[in-house]
């Protein structure tokens, strides 16, 4: 496609800063010769991790399940949040690891990155997966509310095939995706 085909931003106005992104609306050039604006979520990036337990049968994954206001329900998830200005990312993950779930990892490998919704926000989300755990206790941040389960890896493969469909499905997208990153890596069995 040619540039004249795309659109272009020409302009950028803060809204709101925040701590982790700011709200902004951009000023768009269509194609068709019209300025539109485009109100978007600034994100500074975020870092999401796997950890791997090995259980008596087989690997067993540490989850939170989040008390997420903004859909008004808890939802099973891998740990993750945002990445600190000059923070690496892997630093990051291992950091959510401890604070959100209370272990500590001896290795945090890279499975990929994603943007999580393009059509709202720039979020960088990149996916780790953590093993050898050790247990060193949560430090939760006071506005955080969860709870941490370990799951079978088998019994979440078979959350995962329900395509979150079905009471109990696993329906949040950075884990659904991380998870299979991992099998599709070989590191969780397929």
């Amino acid at each position: 496609m040619a540039n004249q085909d795309r659109l272009r931003v020409v302009g950028e106005r803060v809204l709101h800063e925040g701590r982790s992104y700011d709200f902004v609306e951009l000023s768009v050039d269509h194609p068709d010769g019209r300025r539109r604006t485009k109100p978007m979520v600034r994100h500074r990036g975020a870092a999401c991790v796997v950890p791997i337990l090995d259980g008596a049968g087989g690997p067993e994954i540490v989850l939170v399940r989040n008390d997420r206001v903004t859909i008004d329900r808890f939802l099973l998830e891998i740990p993750a949040g945002g990445i600190d200005p000059g923070e690496d990312p892997a630093v990051a993950a291992a950091r959510e690891l401890e604070e959100e779930a209370g272990y500590r990892a001896a290795t945090v490998e890279p499975l990929g990155r994603f943007y999580t919704t393009p059509g709202l926000t720039d979020e960088m989300m990149h996916a780790f997966v953590a093993r050898d755990l050790s247990f060193v206790g949560q430090r939760l941040e006071p506005y955080e509310v969860l709870t941490v389960e370990v799951m079978p890896w088998a019994e979440l493969r078979r959350m995962l095939d329900h395509g979150g469909m079905g009471d109990g499905a696993l329906i949040d997208g950075k884990t659904m995706l991380s998870l299979l990153l991992a099998m599709r890596a070989g590191v969780l069995p397929g």
